[in-house]
């Protein structure tokens, strides 16, 4: 008997059809509890997506943490304080989906157009949330530095141009002094 045969035969018989109807309730039950956990695994509300990910204080003082470590490497900066400002946080972008509709009407004397638009935010999912396609990171409005070598004009030189590209501003938005 060839093995397609056996597995027929199995499968037709009694004990065959208990086993597969016990596996395809198994699988239904774990594709239902996946999708039941999926939506509240995560404990997120509704309103949740359109927080930004991180406050600007915390992003401050991630970048402030990271140009201390990377100023004090500087020959001569000696002990080193900085403080960064931020003008916006960073925000999400959502996919957004852009109705237009126009219409005509004709007049005895001419005829007049309208035209509109409506734009509405895609929503992804069972739960309806908006479909992020991406992150705007925060713009940086300044930086000041306080380091004991600023007294040497080179040192000074240095700093503020590693801050300035560091942050990726102009040499007129950092200031650094002793």
């Amino acid at each position: 008997m060839r093995l397609s045969e056996r597995l027929k035969e199995f499968l037709l018989g009694d004990k065959g059809r208990r086993i597969v109807v016990a596996g395809a309730v198994a699988v239904m039950l774990l594709l239902l509890l996946s999708t039941v956990s999926c939506g509240d695994g995560g404990k997120k509300s509704v309103a949740e997506p359109y927080a930004a990910s991180e406050s600007a204080a915390e992003i401050e003082r991630e970048l402030e943490q990271r140009l201390v470590s990377l100023i004090s490497r500087i020959d001569g900066a000696g002990e080193v304080t900085v403080m960064v400002t931020l003008d916006t946080v960073s925000q999400r972008v959502y996919e957004k989906d852009t109705k237009s509709e126009s219409s005509s009407k004709s007049d005895a004397d001419g005829s007049s157009q309208s035209a509109g638009s409506e734009t509405e935010v895609v929503l992804a999912g069972s739960t309806k949330e908006p479909l992020q396609v991406g992150t705007v990171q925060p713009k940086v409005r300044g930086a000041a530095v306080v380091c004991s070598g600023a007294g040497d004009p080179v040192v000074k030189e240095r700093v503020a141009n590693t801050v300035a590209k560091a942050l990726n501003i102009g040499l007129s938005k950092v200031y650094v002094t002793c």
